[in-house]
């Protein structure tokens, strides 16, 4: 056959094989028939793209930041659930399409407005200030310039840019007040009929009856399944470094890093703000320069205590207080005209007025802190102290690839891996799904590991699991005890006693079916208590909150439509206890809208005026959705 094959493939017949290949291969390659391209992105908005990397990127600080906020409430197992990925995958696609939206739509976020918004954040302020060596520390503390954290803040801001928008101009009517009003206050008139279960003679039970029961309920009577680990831990945190910096090294690093060692020349200002609006005609604009003009001469003139003059005029409810105090200003922090004219100042000396996108100012510039550098000397304590944790940071990095290296090549064994990083390999007692005592048993992603079927049915090394930064676990199943039917005769009270609370439970269940559908037949619910020997309930004026009457009956009767022909609308609830209620509304009565004062309400349109916005805002990302395509690879999650 093999033979046949060569005869046919040789000859004319092969020569018109090749010419027809040749054509293909000579646009495309050899390779394009051997490989694809493999994409890469895990949603594409438009075409924009959002990489795999993005998405874990962003999935990490997500979980980063989870994990600070909840401490011991943390569960890593939420955090693995395809749905969690999914939800914050949808917010980053919300996050490209306003993006776009706003760059379609011409908006831009100003320079001016950046600033404010980095100012105002509390973390980088002093005493109420925004101060800009706090700012550049807590940078640095983050592995973050400057810069980078500008750019992430302009794209935060051109993200909230049209929601806030789109908020901005959501309102709240008085209609809307009163009937919010009215629902909220509703109150309701209710008779009910409690229909407690039958007390049960405790009798005797057949053991055919207790065995069906205890066969269909098999599941609730099983032994804790358990597993038995043997893991090997690195912490970045317990490893030493004894090498100590040698002066050549430091000093190489300060000449590196000079610049951070460098206090950028300071200025100590105060000034006074005319407002104009931003659309202002040129006469509104030559008032406020005439106002600022006159306020200059004033400052300038002999004796001037231009704090006082501030405090009087004004317009920056920020500094008008502390007599237009603004603190020690460095270059980019402040508007760029005010900047300029700040800088050219001599110190005592008081501006002409300068316009920037607020209005115009009055600069006074009370005192220069002149640029200052840091010697060697001066920081060598904080560059030895940083070169150690490089070196920790370097040696753990060195560690943990070593460790996932020697993981990979034997994943039968963690010996050889432990011996590698020199650490001891241990063994942990038997624990179940809810975890052990220790903290490496008791943490949810070594648990959720250690009992996945391909752990313990293959008894390999598993993959490594980042426990926290700078800690890393692998582990193996060294023993497993499935889950077990516990036998019925090392159970049978516990077994009897749920046979009796569920026999009691289906009786309730029918005694309360059957007394309904009487009352619907046309029994009145006061025959039905007579012949029960019990009253009837009434519960007038209850509302939403009523604490008179259990809570799952006053929950079911404001879902009940009100009473329609003189006929009350009727439920059966269940309660707890196995006991069960028949209820009726006999009236609804909406709640008062005249009586509320006028803060009331006034909290009431802000609180409805946000709702509203904040349902527009989702309508118009639902909208963007349905104009710009959108396109998800959930397999790549």
């Amino acid at each position: 056959m093999l033979q046949k094959l060569r005869d046919k493939t040789t000859g004319w017949i092969a020569f018109v094989i090749v010419g027809i290949l040749v054509v293909p291969f000579a646009f495309f390659g050899v390779t394009d028939y051997f490989s694809a391209p493999a994409a890469s992105w895990v949603a594409k908005v438009g075409d924009i793209e959002i990489s795999q990397q993005q998405f874990q990127q962003r999935f990490e600080e997500y979980r980063g930041q989870m994990r600070q906020m909840l401490g011991e409430r943390y569960d890593a197992r939420e955090f693995e659930r395809p749905e969690t990925r999914q939800i914050l995958l949808d917010r980053m696609i919300d996050e490209e399409l306003l993006r776009q939206s706003a760059g379609k739509s011409g908006a831009v976020v100003p320079a001016t407005l950046l600033r404010k918004e980095i100012a105002a954040m509390p973390a980088f302020q002093v005493d109420g200030r925004f101060d800009v060596e706090r700012y550049r520390l807590l940078l640095a503390g983050q592995n973050m310039s400057p810069r980078d954290f500008e750019q992430r803040m302009l794209r935060d801001l051109e993200i909230r840019m049209l929601p806030q928008q789109i908020e901005g101009s959501a309102f709240a009517t008085a209609f809307d007040i009163d009937r919010y009003l009215m629902l909220r206050d509703q109150r309701r008139d209710l008779r009910y009929l409690l229909i407690e279960p039958a007390t049960e003679e405790e009798g005797e039970v057949s053991d055919a009856d207790l065995a069906a029961y205890y066969e269909a309920n098999s599941q609730r009577y099983l032994s804790d399944e358990t597993v038995t680990i043997e893991y090997v831990e690195l912490l970045g945190s317990t490893l030493s470094v004894t090498e100590a910096a040698d002066e050549e090294s430091l000093r190489q690093r300060y000449e590196e890093q000079r610049n951070r060692f460098v206090e950028p020349e300071q200025r100590l200002a105060s000034h006074i703000l005319i407002k104009t609006a931003a659309n202002a005609d040129a006469d509104a604009q030559r008032a406020a320069q005439d106002r600022a003009q006159a306020l200059v001469e004033q400052a300038r003139a002999e004796d001037a205590d231009f704090a006082a003059l501030a405090r009087e005029h004004s317009e920056d409810p920020g500094s008008r207080a502390t007599g237009g105090d603004l603190g020690w200003l460095e270059p980019g922090i402040t508007d760029p005209a005010f900047e300029t004219a700040l800088f050219a100042l001599q110190a005592g000396a008081v501006s002409d007025p300068v316009k920037s996108s607020d209005g115009w100012h009055v600069i006074l510039l009370r005192e220069v802190r002149a640029e200052k550098g840091k010697s060697f000397e001066d920081v060598r304590a904080e560059l030895e102290r940083e070169y150690l944790e490089t070196e920790r940071e370097r040696r753990y990095s060195e560690l943990a690839g070593e460790f996932v290296d020697q993981l990979y090549r034997d994943p039968s064994s963690l010996q050889p891996a432990a011996a590698k990083i020199g650490v001891e390999m241990k063994t942990s007692a038997p624990f179940g799904r809810v975890g052990g005592a220790d903290p490496i048993t008791a943490n949810p992603q070594v648990i959720e590991t250690a009992f996945s079927p391909s752990m313990i049915g293959e008894r390999q090394v598993s993959e490594p699991i980042e426990l926290d930064n700078h800690h890393l676990v692998a582990l193996r199943v060294v023993d497993y005890t499935p889950a077990e039917p516990i036998a019925l005769d090392e159970i049978r009270e516990q077994v009897l006693a749920d046979y009796r609370q569920n026999r009691r439970a289906e009786q309730a269940v029918a005694e309360a079916e059957a007394l309904f559908a009487r009352w619907q037949a046309g029994e009145s619910l006061d025959a039905l208590a007579a012949e029960r020997e019990v009253e009837v309930s009434v519960a007038d004026d209850i509302g939403r909150g009523g604490v008179t009457v259990d809570a799952a009956i006053v929950s079911r009767a404001f879902e009940l439509p009100h009473p329609a022909d003189g006929q009350p609308s009727r439920a059966q609830v269940a309660l707890a206890g196995d006991r069960h209620a028949l209820v009726e509304v006999v009236a609804v009565r909406p709640g008062e809208t005249k009586a509320s004062d006028t803060a009331l309400r006034n909290a009431l349109r802000e609180q409805l005026a946000q709702m509203a916005a904040a349902g527009e805002a989702e309508a118009y990302v639902e909208a963007l959705r349905q104009q710009i395509p959108v396109r998800v690879a959930v397999e790549r999650l």
